[in-house]
């Protein structure tokens, strides 16, 4: 091994030894590199590995038990001024502690508007479409869906020219989710 420490040959020495220097460098750096793009590839070790079962097929998250899920009725404020519009939205929760599915489209939301035993609205009476969509929940997760403003009317004619509700009425704001409804309402004023 002297020919590395003691080259020969037409040139000086230091010429062959930055040579084998540099081609070591680029030796050790063609390597690094090939084994970063086989690992991005692969996964690398930073990437989670996904759940197989034995016959090779990827796995997929079940859907939550419907008794893991609770879900609560929200609204922007406690009291609204007259003419000021409500904005309703609801919170789901897994409460489980593994991560799974809910079905969580329009097309399982309902939001209910009471004022004691009489149903002032019901988000499902006129809806005119609805969208189903499956959402996965973190153990533990909740989320809040978007909100959306009720126009202060009755939902047995569909809006059409009932008159607004108020007058400083208490309202009480409950949701369900498919067959999952919330334990408590939520007690809202209008003026």
């Amino acid at each position: 091994m002297s020919w590395i420490a003691d080259p020969r040959g037409p040139l000086p020495p230091r010429v062959y030894q930055v040579r084998r220097l540099i081609a070591l460098v680029v030796l050790v750096g063609g390597v690094v590199g090939i084994g970063g793009v086989v690992s991005a590839m692969s996964g690398g070790s930073t990437a989670k590995p996904e759940a197989t079962s034995t016959d090779g097929a990827t796995s997929t998250v079940d859907a939550c038990d419907p008794t893991a899920v609770v879900i609560a009725a929200n609204t922007d404020h406690d009291t609204y001024a007259e003419g000021e519009l409500p904005k309703l939205s609801m919170t789901i929760t897994n409460t489980s502690d593994v991560a799974c599915t809910i079905e969580v489209g329009t097309d399982k939301q309902k939001y209910i508007i009471t004022s004691g035993s009489d149903t002032i609205w019901d988000s499902t009476v006129c809806q005119a479409s609805t969208e189903p969509f499956v959402q996965e929940f973190a153990a533990g997760e909740a989320i809040t869906t978007n909100t959306f403003e009720w126009g202060r009317a009755r939902s047995d004619n569909c809006d059409n020219g009932t008159p607004a509700v108020g007058g400083g009425a208490s309202y009480q704001l409950s949701v369900h989710l498919g067959d999952i409804k919330s334990a408590e309402s939520r007690q809202f004023m209008l003026y």
